[in-house]
């Protein structure tokens, strides 16, 4: 594929493994919108090999399992220098984490979602599973979220305060999100839904949003 034929400033959504979709009005407008203005856009994408087009390439929730051929494609766009985006949900909700974590392990990506629950009593916007975190210099909240675990060519890219917990693991302050980097990157967010609707406009989600989705 030329340099010419890359998409470059737009995003590749997958639909091809029952994810949660961005041409979903009632969840995703907002995030689109966002990402307009600021010069972004998302396309959804429902022919997995079409994803080959973008640099950056979104897997939120998905819901149906990886087969060999796809990860292989993974790997190859990886070393490609595209980042590839992973979100799950809390306590491995539709065999999401589980579906990711596979992918992980079969391209030996020292990253693994953790079948639990992050609560924070105290830093939260008014629920404990609705944890406020940080990332970079800004707080983020981190809804309904898995703790994340990871090894070596990993950064923490989300931190819970050190109030927060995760059950039944129990992992303290644990990690909400981690980018592991070779040419490319792997990002996974143990949270689905830190940019939907209901979510994206709390403290500082939308600069997260933005962050993840530029190249």
């Amino acid at each position: 594929m030329t340099n010419a034929e890359r998409k470059k400033g737009v995003v590749g959504w997958d639909a091809s493994h029952s994810e949660f979709l961005i041409e979903d009005y009632y969840y995703f407008s907002k995030l689109k919108r966002i990402a307009e203005k600021e010069g972004i856009e998302i396309h959804q994408v429902d022919n997995f090999n079409k994803l080959e087009e973008y640099d950056v390439i979104v897997f939120n929730y998905p819901e149906e399992r990886f087969e060999s051929w796809e990860i292989r494609k993974i790997w190859e766009w990886l070393k490609a220098g595209k980042r590839l985006i992973f979100t799950s949900y809390y306590k491995n909700m539709d065999s999401t984490a589980e579906n990711i974590n596979n992918v992980f392990a079969k391209l030996e990506i020292p990253v693994r979602i953790n079948n639990d629950v992050v609560i924070d009593p105290e830093n939260n916007v008014g629920d404990m599973m609705f944890p406020i975190a940080r990332y970079d210099k800004y707080k983020v909240v981190m809804p309904c979220t898995s703790s994340i675990t990871a090894q070596k060519n990993c950064t923490a890219l989300v931190i819970s305060s050190d109030k927060a917990l995760a059950k039944p693991t129990g992992f303290k302050k644990p990690v909400l999100g981690v980018k592991f980097k070779m040419k490319g990157e792997i990002i996974a967010l143990g949270t689905c839904v830190f940019w939907d609707n209901h979510c994206i406009e709390l403290e500082d989600n939308k600069m997260l949003a933005s962050d993840l989705l530029k190249l």
